[in-house]
């Protein structure tokens, strides 16, 4: 209905244009100047009050006046929207993405970005009605926007509708992961373990999504099938977070998002590939910008800690934490890094260790780590 109403003003709008054509050609003006009036039909730029980011602030700027250059034109409004999501700005990502589907109803692109944005909002309703129309614009072979839409109808309930969209993205793409992960959460809440661990419990599917993710879901799945020593080793192995999925247009905001946010984000890569000489370089150029970041702080300690500089990384872990005693991320690290040296493994000091992971499951009773780490502290 939505879209069809966006339809209508789009050919709306064709007509009214027709119209102005044939009445300014009536006047003799010539067929040039009509067509640089129509190159400028569309809503100025969408512009931030104030960039704080040096780097970022350029960037912004230039894809602003691109879209201003020439309004009727998708690509530079849809860059202009990257931007701004990839900078976590995502008021105004979502203002830019509603003027593009305003302008191209038939995109697909505009309605998954617009319900991205809007759900990291929190406006998960907002979200599940924006990507219900991109359902409907969706090319024969793409399924992301509809196991997209079943996951977030799981999150609120509405598991039947979840179940008619994973047919749909099953039928386009046969056997996806999110369609697998999507239809094990669905067992999950139907309350039928054992057909949550016959889906889940595949080691192709495990590797295949990060951060243990299927480990949560099965560490569920067993405790409901009353099967504790498994859970207790699936929720040993599992990670914190859902996953964040990749969809056709994952690559395109990556390669959009400059600034800081993209510094930190290459150090946090470049912690990965354990390229430390990279990492020293890209904190140091990171702090000639922001000194007082904390994530780049905690990098930064965790770093030192990589090159055996366990002092150091002990006192930036401790100062972080005397700044926010509610920073339970950096006192898992901090945890972590005392179980690895040989001068805290005396009784004093791994109840010292044990004290730190019971405050963080005081401020965080969900984190996944500490639980796993204590029983670690008490095995030994």
């Amino acid at each position: 209905m939505a879209l069809m109403s966006q339809k209508k003003r789009s050919e709306g709008k064709g007509m009214r244009t027709a119209g102005i054509v044939l009445t300014i050609l009536g006047t003799g003006i010539s067929l040039v100047v009509v067509l640089v009036l129509l190159r400028s039909t569309g809503p100025t730029a969408i512009r931030p009050a104030l960039v704080s980011d040096p780097i970022l602030r350029p960037t912004i700027q230039a894809y602003a006046d691109a879209v201003d250059a020439n309004p009727s034109a998708p690509k530079p409004r849809m860059e202009l929207g990257m931007t701004y999501e990839g900078a976590n700005m995502d008021e105004l990502a979502e203002q830019t993405y509603k003027q593009y589907v305003e302008l191209y109803p038939e995109r697909v692109i505009g309605w998954y970005r617009l319900a991205i944005v809007q759900s990291k909002q929190g406006e998960i309703e907002k979200a599940m009605e924006s990507l219900a129309i991109g359902t409907t614009v969706a090319p024969p072979k793409m399924s992301a926007p509809h196991w997209q839409l079943a996951l977030w109808y799981i999150d609120t309930g509405r598991l039947e509708e979840a179940k008619s969209q994973l047919d749909i993205a099953h039928v386009k793409r046969p056997n996806t992961v999110q369609v697998q992960i999507a239809r094990g959460r669905i067992a999950l809440e139907e309350n039928d373990p054992e057909l949550a661990i016959e889906i889940l419990n595949k080691e192709q599917l495990i590797s295949a999504v990060p951060d243990g993710y299927v480990y949560q879901l099965l560490g569920r799945a067993y405790r409901a099938n009353g099967e504790e020593e498994k859970s207790r080793k699936a929720w040993s192995r599992a990670g914190e977070k859902k996953p964040t999925w990749s969809d056709p247009w994952t690559q395109l905001v990556v390669e959009h998002v400059v600034g800081l946010n993209a510094m930190r984000q290459e150090i946090m890569n470049q912690m990965q590939l354990n390229n430390m000489p990279e990492v020293r370089r890209l904190v140091a150029e990171y702090f000639t910008y922001d000194k007082d970041n904390r994530v780049v702080r905690r990098l930064d300690a965790s770093c030192d800690a990589k090159q055996g500089e366990v002092a150091q990384a002990l006192m930036k872990f401790v100062t972080l934490i005397k700044e926010d005693k509610t920073d339970t991320v950096t006192m898992v690290l901090l945890a972590k890094l005392r179980m690895r040296v040989n001068q805290f493994q005396t009784p004093t000091e791994i109840s010292i260790t044990k004290e730190i992971l019971t405050t963080v499951l005081e401020i965080s009773p969900e984190n996944k780590q500490a639980p796993v780490l204590l029983d670690a502290l008490i095995q030994e």
